[in-house]
């Protein structure tokens, strides 16, 4: 009674865990900046002219969607003055520019909204005069990420963690031989639907991601999404990422369906589906922040690696805890119990090599959007990462408690509790979540049922904070703004 007890409890804090998080995406769905802001402009923000310019560029920090960036200059009274030729430069993707005819002394402002290359659309202006004149700081926004945007975002990421993992905790079982035949055949089954609902559940967000960066794109006009999205799909870089990614998807469910009418079990078909879906987790690198700089550069295979590396161990976290639910409850065999145990342990050493990848990967992400640490506590997405790194930590602390405290107990109880850890863990209250008695073997199964679950809330709660820091405008960018306005004339 106890643990079922403790098992309602643990469902509603799910559910809580659901509700919060999305309270958390809808209270900083908000960008005070946009993702790709002007590095330097010429002539320079509030330069005073002798004479007139024969064009206006814009440098900016990322790259751009030449379908989507404009650029005019206005005289002050609001009038186009420009050779209304601006656009993209055709061989840097970086700067905005256009020409000008010779112009008569005045203010001007440059006017400019850009698409970055994830889809994030910018606008502002900036000033000069021909002559004396005053100047205007310059301005910069964008429109505030929706929650649909971030609830889409937030269910691609567990798609992908959930079919990457799925798939590398299949492989890890078929190459072990901690399961009997008998037993592998029957998680075989609940393996080939998990990562159906998987790849159904990122082919629906990759739809919705594209419905809503095309809305995005456009300036938030929906009715407009019939003219828009051809646009989208054959002239921007985040829509030739998207048809990739859409094929890898089709491709993945036919390997799918050929694995259900053979060999369910066939290691070349899960690798084949796993390379698939490493390639999936490429195409979202390459539509992300990362993209920023281009599509072949460090930032783009760092982000990459930290993808797959977080979808391998978190995917597996909630699949080894499913077949736990699933098996070890219902029927609280010892055999399978002691089995799927011992698959524990080379997971832990799987999980552990990932959980360095991405510690060292993320490390790197996080120097790259930050730059410095004065942003991590003075910006919404220095706070955001903050709360991520807090999320992750406390799960890999229970990760701890499961792979050195619980399993050696289920595996191997007399062993156990002759190692120094289990003592240590003992000690510090192990001994009263397990209590003592004849059914301490269930208790223990029962406890690591309710971490494992834990873990998994956690796991969705950071997953929701991963999305959130793809919508927020990364600290660089408010340093941008700040080197811009360093260039002004005062």
């Amino acid at each position: 009674m106890k643990v079922r007890g403790w098992s309602s409890v643990m469902n509603r804090s799910g559910q809580w865990a659901v509700l919060l998080t999305a309270g958390l995406l809808l209270f900083m769905a908000t960008t005070a900046w946009g993702h790709a802001f002007p590095d330097h402009s010429e002539p320079r923000v509030g330069w005073a002219l002798l004479t007139p310019p024969p064009r206006v560029r814009l440098w900016f920090d990322g790259m751009l969607e030449p379908a989507f960036s404009t650029i005019a200059v206005m005289s002050a009274n609001d009038q186009q003055v420009d050779n209304r030729d601006g656009g993209v430069n055709p061989a840097d993707h970086t700067v905005l520019e256009a020409s000008l005819p010779p112009l008569p002394p005045g203010r001007y402002r440059i006017v400019w909204s850009v698409v970055d290359h994830d889809g994030h659309p910018t606008e502002g202006d900036l000033s000069f005069s021909i002559g004396p004149g005053s100047y205007d700081r310059p301005r910069a926004a964008s429109t505030p990420a929706t929650l649909p945007q971030l609830f889409i975002r937030w269910l691609s990421f567990i798609g992908l963690s959930m079919l990457i993992g799925t798939l590398a905790f299949h492989l890890l079982i078929i190459r072990s031989v901690a399961l009997p035949r008998r037993e592998l055949e029957r998680v075989g089954q609940p393996f080939q639907r998990l990562a159906l609902s998987s790849i159904v559940l990122l082919a629906l967000a990759s739809v919705g991601d594209l419905i809503l960066r095309t809305q995005m794109m456009s300036g938030g006009r929906l009715a407009e999404i019939n003219t828009t999205l051809p646009v989208v799909l054959l002239q921007t870089h985040f829509g030739a990422v998207w048809l990739i990614r859409i094929g890898l998807i089709g491709l993945l469910t036919l390997v799918w369906g050929l694995r259900r009418t053979t060999a369910p079990q066939s290691q070349r078909a899960i690798i084949l589906s796993l390379s698939v879906t490493v390639l999936i987790a490429l195409t979202m690198s390459l539509s992300g922040h990362a993209a920023h700089w281009g599509d072949l550069t460090m930032p783009v295979l760092i982000d990459w690696i930290h993808l797959v590396a977080v979808s391998v161990w978190t995917g597996g976290l909630f699949t080894l805890g499913f077949l736990f639910q699933r098996f070890v409850a219902p029927y609280s065999t010892e055999e399978v119990a002691r089995g799927l145990a011992a698959v524990g342990r080379p997971f832990s050493r799987m999980a552990a090599y990932c959980v360095f990848t991405l510690v060292v990967a993320g490390f790197f992400n996080a120097w790259l959007q930050v730059a410095s640490l004065q942003p991590l506590v003075t910006t919404s997405y220095g706070l955001t990462l903050l709360a991520k790194i807090f999320l992750v930590g406390l799960v890999l602390g229970l990760a701890a408690v499961n792979r050195y405290y619980f399993l050696p107990l289920i595996r191997d109880p007399a062993d156990a509790r002759n190692r120094v850890l289990v003592k240590t863990i003992d000690r510090l209250g192990g001994v009263r979540l397990v209590g003592a008695g004849h059914d301490q073997a269930a208790r223990i199964r029962g406890r690591l049922r309710q971490f494992m679950r834990l873990e998994w809330i956690l796991v969705i709660a950071a997953l929701a904070l991963a999305a959130l820091l793809t919508h927020l405008p990364p600290a660089r960018h408010i340093l941008a703004h700040q080197h811009l306005e360093q260039h002004a004339i005062r």
